[in-house]
């Protein structure tokens, strides 16, 4: 009995299941991540983030931590809007902020002191 084609079939087989561990491990989104600080380069705690998708203008919010620290996870890649609002400083606002599918991005904010009803942009 010839075995060729039995080991043709196989190697292609395995070919084939390696081929697609690495399909599967190809997502559809991404991270974005940053830190707040204000003008001496302290961390600023409790500050609102928002983060809207300019396409879809679907939005999502978290609050920075201890550390000034903030992470939004499963982002879906487009252009997105960041906001930053804290009492005592001025709204940080930057649009047009790429998010690519794999590729985390990183959004730093200074925020400025004032009040809430002045915008950064």
């Amino acid at each position: 009995m010839d075995k060729k084609p039995f080991l043709n079939v196989l190697t292609l087989l395995i070919l084939l299941l390696a081929l697609s561990g690495a399909v599967f491990a190809q997502g559809t989104t991404s991270r974005v991540t940053g830190a707040v600080t204000d003008g001496s380069g302290a961390a600023v705690s409790g500050a609102t983030v928002t983060l809207i998708n300019e396409g879809s203008n679907i939005s999502l919010t978290t609050v920075t931590g201890a550390s000034g620290t903030y992470t939004f996870d499963l982002i879906q890649a487009g252009n997105y809007q960041i906001s930053v609002e804290k009492q005592g400083f001025k709204k940080y606002v930057s649009t047009k902020n790429t998010v690519n599918i794999n590729q985390p991005a990183t959004i730093n904010v200074t925020l400025e002191i004032g009040g809430l009803n002045e915008t950064v942009t």
